[in-house]
């Protein structure tokens, strides 16, 4: 059955073409690119065609089945979040986002064709882009932040076009987005590679074996079509399983080397693998003066034969010639020398936006750069100046035959970008297409990155307070008179669940919690449940918030038939052991959401969330007030609060008037943390947990809700043992 993949985008009024968002572009060209059979594409046309900045041809959508649907036509289930999404209605999960839409597509479609090895556009452990935007800085920018600032910086370009020709200078001078120059910036940063030390020792031992052969026999060379950017006839999958033939998992990868040079003081080679996508390039520098045993190697005169030799050597411009290293390996000393190579002379080069191999990253990114310099006519030379990082990168991007064959198969102008790259790059003194547009940067480049999360895949590191600190801002609470107030829980003492007389999916153990765990999980999943039900009523949609395995959200299913349970959760593989629990308890009152918090914008009327980590839970708090609805929440891991792009601390006016600022709510945070049984800080620990938490009351009552703080019971269950119960007056 296929999946339903729906996008925002509006025919044109002659029926040709497709108006279309940054993020339906996306989907479209990932679509093509991994030639997939299983998804048909859902327009919803609703949209407002001022707020597309990209043309699709209807044409170039031939071999994928597309429908048009004016949002009143979807699905209940598929209004309840952002799109993109995908609906997969047998397992009643949706899909949103642009970075779980984009994965779900390569998963799939590398199951349709192994062959292609798309699996790898996921990088190391399929983590690419895989942690949500409200905790990894680089999601964010990819996914959010870049989206966002291109679409407004394409719309600017688009009205200057409008302008009359003697339209003030000043007027058509934009400003780059400072999310642009993050990722300028971010080419510059050194390559981060797991396993590095493996990887560099395998690299160098691979290395040597290309050179060494030159010196006892030669072998024909295989072309290097992969990387040029002539025409060819094959389509992306075709190349791809030519690749895998030479690339498959019992094959070493090809080796080609691009460079040699030989100075006074150092030997650089730089060589590539060629990938099944792209390929990974890596240098090799080898400096004389740290070398153990030189006594019989004459650098000078090593160095002096090999400048005679004719580096210009290379064939099809990408890689030297056998003919050229085998002069090269027969220099005397020169053998020595790569015998002494080691591991540590081993630099990967930042080819790609995460690092040394393409990665779905690299796609999205690909996308929304083409997209701008499209509407700059591709006159790169325009932005060279201050971009010149992305346009090295859009440049390899654009050599990639897969690349441009699924560009020209989106109907886009890829030999139109590769003109203007070409400009850029060449070594005659060229000038601008005259085109009346300029940019400049803002005047504030510097990166507060103290305070923005980091760019890269992991959540940023939690903030470490000294004991100086602590007691400061408990100070100053005291000061304001501010201390927390804990009530009881809203059903008493009464907060059991008689799990005998239920069914064995409903259990916490058919989730794979270990033994020792099951009992405390059962008695935080009653603490949950009871204070659920005394706010639920029939017919409410109850949203379980961070839902990890489905724990809470399917025993209310199964408590509280008559209402619709929603479970959101980032992780595909949490909710897939949901489906077949689901499945098993023939529970049809659920439907499961892969998503980031804030992307589910359905109405509800309860929202819960066990153990939400960090900001999540101050996210799923700010849901439920935005949308009216009651709120039981249990937090947890204080240390890891962070403001984001929807998130401020403190969060409410009376925690903000006691002079407490962002770096003292921080340093409480993490004192919280420190709330484990039978330890020193245990006291303090549980103080600064519970002020967190007042504060968090406070903001919610300040809204007009009324509030309750307590205490799970017993206090064993959980180390993390608040809870927080809101009802709107």
């Amino acid at each position: 059955m296929k999946g339903t993949i729906y996008l925002t985008g509006s025919k044109s009024s002659s029926g040709d073409q497709i108006w279309c968002p940054l993020p339906s572009s996306c989907i479209l060209f990932f679509v093509q690119y991994c030639q997939s059979q299983q998804f048909e594409v859902v327009f919803i046309t609703d949209g407002d065609p001022g707020t597309s900045y990209s043309e699709i041809s209807m044409s170039s959508l031939k071999d994928i089945s597309v429908r048009f649907l004016s949002w009143e036509d979807v699905d209940a289930v598929v209004k309840n979040v952002c799109l993109p999404a995908v609906h997969q209605a047998e397992l009643s999960l949706v899909r949103a986002g642009l970075c779980v839409v984009l994965r779900h597509i390569i998963k799939i479609a590398d199951v349709e064709c192994p062959a292609k090895k798309l699996i790898d556009l996921l990088g190391f452990r399929q983590g690419s882009m895989r942690m949500c935007s409200e905790v990894s800085g680089w999601t964010k920018l990819c996914e959010v932040d870049l989206s966002d600032s291109v679409s407004i910086l394409i719309q600017s370009i688009k009205k200057l076009k409008h302008l009359s020709p003697n339209q003030d200078e000043a007027e058509t001078n934009l400003t780059l987005p400072l999310d642009l120059l993050k990722l300028e910036s971010h080419f510059t940063k050194k390559c981060k590679v797991h396993n590095d030390d493996k990887k560099r020792r395998a690299e160098i031992s691979r290395l040597k074996k290309l050179l060494f052969n030159y010196l006892e026999t030669k072998t024909p060379e295989p072309e290097l079509n992969h990387l040029t950017n002539s025409e060819n006839s094959q389509c992306p999958a075709a190349q791809d399983e030519e690749i895998v033939k030479k690339t498959g998992p019992n094959l070493e990868p090809e080796v080609y080397i691009e460079n040699i040079s030989i100075s006074s003081s150092q030997l650089k080679i730089e060589h590539l693998l060629r990938l099944p996508h792209g390929v990974r390039k890596v240098r090799v520098v080898k400096d004389f003066s740290k070398m153990k045993t030189r006594s019989d190697l004459d650098i000078a005169e090593l160095t002096t034969e090999f400048s005679a030799l004719n580096v210009d050597s290379k064939k099809n411009n990408q890689h030297l010639s056998e003919g050229f290293l085998a002069q090269v390996v027969s220099i005397p000393g020169f053998a020595q020398i790569v015998e002494g190579l080691t591991y540590l002379d081993v630099e990967y080069m930042h080819t790609y936006s995460e690092g040394p191999e393409m990665t779905l990253a690299d796609l999205i990114l690909f996308v929304y750069v083409y997209l701008f310099l499209e509407k700059l006519d591709f006159d790169c030379l325009v932005i060279s100046e201050h971009l010149p990082n992305i346009m090295h990168w859009m440049k390899h991007m654009a050599s990639l035959t897969t690349v441009t064959l699924t560009g020209q198969s989106v109907g886009w102008n890829m030999s139109g970008l590769t003109e203007g790259l070409r400009m850029v790059f060449s070594k005659g003194n060229l000038d601008s297409k005259q085109n009346r547009i300029s940019f400049k940067k803002p005047k504030d480049t510097a990166f507060e990155y103290e305070e923005d999360m980091e760019l890269s895949r992991c959540a940023v590191t939690k903030h470490r307070a000294l004991k100086p600190e602590v007691y400061q801002a408990l100070k100053k609470l005291e000061e304001a008179e501010i201390k927390p107030c804990l009530g009881h829980h809203p059903q008493g003492v009464n907060v059991t669940v008689d799990w005998d007389n239920l069914p064995s999916g409903v259990h916490p153990r058919e989730g794979d919690v270990p033994e020792k765990r099951t009992r405390r999980k059962c008695q935080q999943l009653e603490n949950l449940v009871t204070a659920v039900q005394t706010v639920a009523k029939p017919g409410h949609a109850i949203v379980d918030f961070c839902s990890g395995g489905g724990h809470l959200g399917i025993i209310l299913a199964y408590l509280l038939p008559q209402c619709q349970v929603y479970l959101v959760e980032n992780k595909e593989e949490s909710l897939l052991k949901v489906c077949s629990r689901l499945e098993s308890l023939a529970i049809t009152n659920v439907t499961l959401y892969q998503c980031n918090i804030d992307y589910f914008t359905g109405k509800f009327d309860v929202g819960v969330c066990l153990h939400a980590c960090g900001s999540a839970t101050d996210m799923v708090q700010e849901l439920c007030l935005n949308a009216g609805a009651a709120f039981v929440i249990c937090p947890c891991c204080y240390g890891s609060i962070r403001k984001t792009h929807l998130l401020t601390y403190p969060r409410s006016i009376q925690f903000q008037d006691s002079s407490i600022n962002y770096k003292d709510f921080l340093t409480l945070g993490h004192a919280a943390d420190q709330t484990e049984f039978n330890i020193a800080l245990e006291e303090q620990g549980r103080e600064c947990m519970n002020l967190v938490d007042s504060d968090r009351a406070a903001y919610a009552r300040e809204l007009g809700y009324h509030v309750t703080l307590c205490s799970l019971q017993p206090l064993s269950c959980t180390p993390k043992n608040n809870l927080i119960v809101g009802i709107p007056s």
